[in-house]
């Protein structure tokens, strides 16, 4: 784990400071040692001192007695008297200095005893009277002498031991110094060495931060320039688009003019410009609008003449900056002003001159302006060349009326003529040649009418051409957003796995306040996919791109779920939420149930987001002529301005779109509502709204399917009838079964019957036996509650409504996830053989109690019959062990276990049941448990039985392989023991028939996952990073590339891969063309290959299935369905 800088330097001054004290601790050891032994050292000198103390009172009696014996003078015994009285203590103090040394004590006895015996002697001398003679006094001077040196050789022996002591302890002092001198230098050498290492540390983690920041300071000045390039290309497209909506549906060259000169000079930023027209037929420019321009300014010019003649000769852009002085200026009621640049802007289609805009700002005119005039010159050259066809084909079609006025004209003249000439033949011959030259000039013009008549249909066509363009252009709008997910999707992929990674905290690292940010951040991420997919949702629709599909639903299915939605809302805002049905509404309606609903709740949704609390929303069905449904949502919210009533039906359009609005949105809900509206061939109005609220109604053909009321699960609600007190809705009664009681591993069964009182007959006797109980009294709300509770069994009526027992059956043994359940009918009419063949049982109408016992026996003996049964031959933890039976469980395998402790016992239980797999624990003893192994599959009575080895140490390959001629598989005893040994009996107990469970979220534990290689392609390099955070948080070795090509070069490196995670949208080469390429290969025939893709359109599922994918996910990815994916494919 790596170390923070803080945590370094934190840890190192915590070394320093802990050096610092343990050299104090040293120099105060010493300082004590020094201390210690200096008292010592004061102490031999005091008792040497003392000790020449004793010598020097000997010697003065030594003296004064000596004295005396030369003298006889009495006067010489008085030292002497008076030193004897000291002698004693003198000697017990020098006793007491050396009480700790046995040595000197003994030299001090020895002391004592010689200076006792020379004072004896003296007291002896001083009561015998001896000669005075001088050989007397020579006799006892020398044994004077002899006595005296005793006591010098006892005062000799004590101050040589102290000197000795005193030399060793000086010796040991020295020693001490020493010892603390070099320890104090190693410890601030270690100091020296722990502060140039922090210095070290912090001088490269400085470095490194400054080396990050600069990279980071990078980025951001590339994001700078990413966002700087969008908003400019943002601001081109909206600029654009206003360019392209003031030119459409205009007719004459004038409207064009005014149109593109306004918008260009209020959305573009220009102060004042003009319009001049290119006339062919004079070879000018003139000009046919202007904004803000002198009245003296020119009104025409000629190709090449001035600045705009000679801008028309050339095929760019021009601009004239620095103006002189002397230019026009542009005047307003308090001045003038001068214009600081003018742009000349060319028109032109295919080389050939339409116009030229002239245009003038008080500012520098930027690259982004220039780019725009280029991208609005050419759709104004369009609109402009369009208009201009328009005026021609017109200006023909007057031509071709007034011609044809004239050759009436001239038949009538000709019908003169030849009643004329029928009068005056004698003139026949003299009006012949006019007459020819009359039919010529009419072959003349007919000739011209066909030809401007061909020139007409070529206009026509071209205008069609044009407005095929036109809606080409929207549609590729529409279904550019539609298509877009991938872009929109990506980004918030990462965001959401990340910040779901934080907010789980499975490494417990993260403190609250940090998990509940990254809850947020995961909460704001999807409510921007849900704004993404309202906006993908409009486009669809405005691409074509929505399939309706249309059934007969029941309104009370309607109102149940919405109720289910709205009651807990309603409840929370205090709100009253009333639900009307009239009585003419029919039970059943034929239309597409979850656009309808998905209608009904945005109407709801913005009633009860703009109802205050205390407030009152009210649902009501009625019926109209016309065979029209009515279903009207009213609230008491602050109402919609009869300004903004319309506009809340456009897109992005709210009632309140000021910044400091109150209430939230996109604007999107009425704008999707009312275009769901067109598709269900209905409608979405806003008939009444006032400050004390708003009522919005749809209007939708009812399309019926008459039922009797006991069609429904539930009765509707039925509208009061008028009273002065206020209507009270009746609520439906829950039917009285199990369905919120139901636990993990209840056996349920699903009664579907009509007759209420016989369904509760049914669901009784079933309680009885021991089953939870789910009612439905129609077909389509037992098929809906056999998916959504996967029943252990189904009792079914033949005759039911809306959907009959038939088509139920039918539908239940086609589906994959159905077909496994029982179904015993119970009915009154007789059934063809081929249903009989599709039922587990059949009792007919009218039953009685003892019919009723046999249909449930015959449910409960099917239902046992299904059991897997298990002999589980162990003496040691595995029998007692919970979580084989708990696994079993998790997994809905239908399975019981027998449990014996030994081989020998094993024949009287295989003899007696037909068991479907074996579990033989054999232990740590690896010959022992072959032993039993082998005695145990050559019994006869579990031949053909599958024996399951559980084994509790590593075995070696050439034990494996003995081990697997007896046994079907082999499972090592680990943490994970017990799911491979589930794997082991689902593979050989289902092996034929695959079980079909209900959904249940992966195990928390990753064991199947933890140890595999998966192969991530993805060119978002957000996405690789988030996905294999999660991956290799479960365990997974990830492998990454960023595209097709590059996939196909890892795979062919690695071949070990488990699996493979493909993007679609890619370079290079993208994800449906390198799952093709894997599928080519023969060692990927079989590797699992999951597609991403960010589309979500219809048919991208079953495309990627075609290139070659076992899978597929949408992004952004959920982090759950992923696992899933992974533990299905990886297991």
């Amino acid at each position: 784990m790596k170390i923070s800088l803080v945590n370094r330097l934190y840890l190192g001054f915590t070394i320093v400071v802990l050096l610092v004290i343990l050299g104090g601790f040293l120099s105060w050891r010493t300082y004590k040692t020094q201390v210690h032994e200096a008292r010592w050292v004061q102490h031999t000198y005091k008792v040497l001192y003392q000790a020449e103390q004793v010598q020097h009172l000997i010697y003065d009696l030594e003296a004064a007695r000596r004295g005396y014996r030369s003298t006889f003078d009495h006067k010489f015994l008085d030292p002497y008297e008076a030193g004897v009285p000291k002698v004693r203590p003198a000697l017990n103090q020098l006793r007491s200095m050396v009480t700790d040394n046995p040595r000197q004590e003994k030299n001090i006895t020895e002391l004592e005893t010689a200076i006792n015996g020379m004072l004896r002697f003296w007291d002896d001398l001083d009561h015998f009277h001896f000669d005075k003679t001088f050989s007397q006094n020579t006799i006892i001077t020398d044994k004077e002498v002899v006595l005296v040196n005793k006591v010098q050789d006892a005062i000799d022996a004590i101050s040589n031991e102290e000197r000795r002591l005193l030399t060793i302890r000086e010796q040991e002092n020295t020693h001490s110094i020493d010892r603390a001198i070099a320890t104090l230098i190693i410890n601030n050498s270690f100091i020296l060495l722990v502060g140039f290492i922090l210095m070290f540390v912090t001088w490269k983690e400085f470095k490194s931060r400054i080396a990050a920041q600069q990279q980071l300071n990078d980025k951001l000045q590339e994001e700078q320039r990413l966002n700087k390039e969008t908003t400019e290309q943002n601001w081109l497209l909206s600029v654009t688009n206003d360019i392209k909506d003031s030119l459409q549906g205009i007719s004459n060259v004038h409207d064009l003019t005014r149109n593109s000169l306004g918008t260009l000079t209020s959305v573009a930023g220009f102060e004042a410009g003009a319009f001049y027209h290119y006339d062919e037929r004079t070879a000018k420019l003139r000009m046919y609008g202007s904004v803000s321009m002198p009245a003296t300014a020119p009104q025409e010019f000629s190709s090449g003449e001035g600045l705009t003649g000679q801008a028309a000769a050339g095929k760019n852009i021009q601009v004239f900056r620095n103006l002189p002085q002397d230019y026009w200026q542009i005047i307003a009621a308090s001045g003038a002003l001068r214009p600081e640049t003018l742009v000349l802007v060319p028109l032109r289609i295919d080389g050939e001159l339409l116009g030229i805009i002239e245009l003038a700002a008080f500012r520098p005119v930027s690259d982004l302006d220039l780019r725009f005039l280029e991208l609005a010159a050419k759709d104004i050259a369009v609109a402009l060349n369009a208009t201009n066809a328009r005026e021609k084909v017109l200006t023909l079609l007057q031509q071709v009326q007034e011609q044809k006025e004239i050759l009436v004209s001239q038949q009538e003249e000709l019908r003169q003529s030849n009643e004329e000439l029928s009068r005056q033949s004698e003139i026949l011959q003299a009006s012949e040649e006019e007459l020819r030259v009359q039919e010529e000039e009419l072959r003349q013009v007919n000739a011209e009418m066909t030809v401007k008549n061909n020139a007409l249909e070529a206009a026509r066509k071209d205008l069609a051409e044009k407005a095929t363009e036109l809606e080409a252009s929207s549609r590729y709008k529409s279904e550019f957003l539609a298509n877009m997910s991938h872009e929109l999707r990506t980004p918030l992929n990462s965001v959401l796995i990340l910040a779901k990674m934080l907010e789980e905290n499975k490494d417990h690292n993260l403190q609250p306040r940090q998990v509940e940010y990254a809850t947020i951040i995961h909460k704001s991420g999807s409510d921007l996919l849900r704004l993404i997919n309202d906006i993908l949702d409009l486009s669809k629709i405005e691409a074509g791109k929505v399939e309706l599909t249309p059934e007969d639903v029941t309104v009370a299915g309607i109102i149940d779920d919405l109720s289910d939605l709205f009651d807990v809302v309603a409840q929370e805002k205090k709100i009253r939420f009333d639900k009307t049905v009239m009585p003419d509404v029919p039970a059943v309606i034929h239309t597409d149930k979850l656009r309808l609903e998905q209608v009904i709740r945005n109407l709801l949704s913005n009633s009860f987001k703009f109802t205050p609390p205390g407030g009152h929303i009210t649902m009501r069905w009625v019926m109209h002529p016309g065979n029209a449904l009515h279903i009207s949502v009213t609230d008491t919210g602050p109402g919609i301005p009869a300004e903004k009533q319309q506009l809340i039906f456009e897109a992005f359009s709210q009632a309140d779109g000021a910044t400091t609005r109150k209430y939230g949105g996109t604007g999107l809900g009425l704008s999707i509502s009312r275009e769901l509206m067109l598709l269900l061939q209905g409608e979405i109005r806003l008939e009444n709204s006032s400050a004390a609220g708003s009522t919005f109604t749809i209007v939708i053909p009812a399309g019926t399917a008459q039922l009797p009321p006991s069609a429904l699960h539930k009765p509707l609600p039925v509208a009061a009838e008028p009273a002065p007190a206020e209507p009270v809705i009746q609520q439906p009664a829950a039917p009285g079964d199990d369905r919120n009681t139901i636990r993990k591993g209840d056996k349920l069964i699903l009664i579907i019957e009509d007759d209420i009182f016989f369904a509760d007959i049914l669901r009784d006797f079933a309680r009885n036996k021991g089953f939870k109980t789910i009612v439905a009294h129609n077909g389509q709300d037992g098929l809906f509650y056999a998916r959504k509770y996967l029943p252990a069994a189904i009792i079914l009526d033949m005759n039911l409504p809306v959907i009959d027992g038939h088509s139920i059956l039918k539908i239940l043994r086609s589906s994959e996830e159905l077909k496994h359940i029982l179904v015993h009918v119970v009915s009154g009419a007789d059934l063809p053989a081929a249903t009989v063949g599709n039922i587990n049982g059949y009792t007919q109408k009218p039953i009685e109690t003892r019919d009723l016992e046999g249909v449930f026996s015959n449910i409960s003996l099917q239902l046992q019959a299904r059991l897997k049964q298990v002999l589980l031959v162990s003496s040691g933890p595995l029998a007692t062990d919970p979580l084989i039976a708990a696994k079993s469980q998790e997994r809905n395998l239908e399975t019981q276990y027998d449990i014996v402790t030994s081989v020998a016992a094993a024949p009287a239980f295989l003899s007696g049941k037909k068991y479907d797999g074996i579990i033989l624990d054999i232990g740590t003893d690896l010959q022992t448990g072959l032993t039993r192994l082998r005695e145990l599959t050559e019994m006869p009575v579990a031949a053909d039985t599958p024996v399951i080895v559980y084994i509790d140490q590593d075995i070696s390959s050439a034990e494996e392989q003995q081990l697997k001629k007896y046994a079907a598989a082999i499972v090592r005893n680990s943490s994970f023991s017990a799911d491979r040994l589930m794997d082991e009996l689902e593979l050989f107990l289902y092996k034929i028939e695959k079980k079909v469970v209900a959904a249940t979220p992966p195990s928390p534990q990753h064991s199947l996952l933890e140890g595999k290689t998966v192969l991530l392609a993805d060119d978002d390099m957000r996405n690789v990073f988030s996905i294999s955070a999660l991956l290799e948080e479960q365990g997974i070795r990830v492998l990454t590339a960023a595209d097709g090509r590059e996939a196909l070069s890892v795979l062919d490196k690695n071949p070990g891969i488990h699996l493979v995670l493909m993007d679609i949208m890619m370079p290079e080469m993208d994800g449906f063309e390198a799952m093709k390429h894997i599928r080519a290969d023969v060692r990927f025939v079989q590797l699992p290959v999951i597609a991403l893709t960010a589309k979500a359109m219809a048919g991208d599922r079953q495309q990627c299935i075609d290139a070659g994918a076992s899978d597929y996910i949408t992004k952004p990815v959920d982090s759950s369905k992923l696992l899933s994916l992974l533990h299905v494919w990886l297991s």
